[in-house]
């Protein structure tokens, strides 16, 4: 037994561990972290929802206002002959109700093309330390502080500048 053992020891004694030979250093690529979400994530269609999302907004909310500039679109959507159409736009209730449908829709498109975007950034804020509550009270006071000094003091140069500046306006006239 103690031989076996023995021998285990000197095998693990022999090993030697195996040193990794450095590479000669390559620096790496970089690559914009914008280029690779837009080359991934949009594609032909998200691009086309990006045009059409800011379109359907504006056209959502000229809807509720009920004008396009000039035009009167109660007028013109409510007596369009399609009935499909006119049923959408018959009533102020119902023209309001289509315009913040369409007005929803397009800030949910907007939002889903955003997310890609933004999502590196929420794992950034985790990774702040934030300032304590007696920090951010104080350093609030200073500014403040600072402010109020500010107004001080430019008040104090209107004032003492304002009979100088109503004298050389005199003078002009």
């Amino acid at each position: 037994m103690k031989n076996i053992e023995e021998k285990k020891l000197k095998e693990k004694k022999v090993q030697s561990p195996k040193v990794v030979k450095p590479e000669k250093y390559m620096p790496e690529e970089k690559h914009s972290r914008v280029m690779e979400i837009l080359k991934k994530e949009y594609t032909i269609e998200n691009w086309l929802l990006a045009v059409l999302s800011p379109i359907l907004l504006l056209y959502g909310v000229y809807i509720i206002m009920g004008k396009f500039g000039s035009t009167d679109l109660t007028a013109v959507l409510g007596n369009s002959g399609i009935k499909f159409i006119d049923f959408f736009f018959q009533t102020t209730l119902s023209r309001i109700i289509v315009g913040v449908v369409l007005v929803l829709i397009g800030t949910l498109v907007i939002i889903y093309l955003l997310l890609p975007i933004l999502k590196p950034s929420f794992v950034e804020l985790k990774k702040v330390s934030w300032a304590s509550a007696s920090q951010l009270v104080r350093d609030t006071t200073r500014v403040f502080a600072f402010l109020i000094f500010l107004m001080l003091l430019f008040t104090l140069y209107s004032l003492a500048l304002d009979p100088l500046f109503h004298w050389l306006y005199g003078l002009k006239q």
